[in-house]
């Protein structure tokens, strides 16, 4: 089921074009929103400098391309800024009490939330997953929260008075959308370990960024960004070979054995 783009101010939508129709569907996990800006590069400072423990000690990210990926945000009063208001505000128009309480189920950046993409209970059961993934999401971490701070956009809730946030408020920047770095990352990493699960991981990925525009504590360009950066950072991971040398882990590949055990048929339906 998707949000219908119709409806009062429908004409004034459509002039928004294909991005605002995107920003429409993405709430249900149905369409990654098209791009709403032409990234751009962004000057600062190395980012890797986190202390890194685990099976990612050692590992460098290439900020510069990180941040070219991430790109800015929408300049002050230009049409594409226009369009990310637009979007929130027809949303908070049009979101229901149970789209917003599907929200909350993604509130905590946890390997948890991807328990019903695999059909099994991730993180304190899978102690070798979880600390090797905690290990190669310390220097993403590090690096988006430099650009989080450099560019220090201001929440969309607190630059506009009319939005009412359907998710507890944060001080941080807005741009980009730490979870949509994180659910991005977490989702390309564990597909990459779980290819059979691919499309399911991808579709929690894709959720935990999009809930932030619903319930408007960020811009649809956040989320993008942060969706860019975090599909980004876990290429260059899984390209690392600190992450070949994790993935041949005998104690890792013992967990994964037992995640792949329940077939197709035995995996709960997707949340939409």
């Amino acid at each position: 089921m998707a949000i219908p783009c119709t409806g009062p101010g429908a004409t004034a939508r459509r002039r928004a074009g294909r991005a605002l129709v995107a920003a429409c569907l993405i709430p249900l996990g149905l369409a990654s929103p098209a791009s709403l800006l032409a990234p751009a590069a962004l000057a600062a400072e190395p980012s890797n400098a986190a202390a890194i423990v685990g099976p990612a000690q050692g590992l460098r990210l290439d900020d510069a391309e990180l941040r070219r990926v991430t790109g800015a945000p929408p300049a002050p009063g230009s049409q594409d800024a226009s369009a990310d208001l637009a979007i929130l505000l027809w949303l908070q128009r049009y979101r229901t009490p149970e789209m917003v309480a599907t929200t909350w189920l993604l509130l905590d950046r946890n390997l948890s939330s991807f328990s019903s993409a695999v059909g099994a209970q991730l993180g304190g059961s899978t102690p070798a997953l979880k600390a090797g993934l905690d290990s190669f999401m310390t220097p993403v971490s590090a690096a988006y929260g430099v650009i989080k701070q450099q560019q220090a956009r201001v929440r969309p809730y607190q630059a506009h008075p009319e939005l009412r946030p359907c998710l507890p408020p944060e001080a941080t920047g807005s741009f980009p959308s730490g979870h949509a770095v994180w659910f991005r990352a977490m989702a390309e990493l564990l597909a990459d370990l779980l290819p059979e699960r691919r499309e399911r991981l991808e579709q929690v990925g894709r959720q935990g960024g999009a809930n932030r525009v619903l319930c408007g504590v960020h811009y649809p360009t956040d989320v993008e960004a942060g969706q860019r950066f975090g599909a980004a950072a876990a290429r260059q991971i899984i390209a690392s070979p600190q992450w070949r040398a994790f993935r041949e882990d005998p104690s890792l590949q013992k967990e994964l054995k037992r995640l792949r055990a329940p077939g197709r048929e035995a995996l709960p339906p997707m949340l939409r």
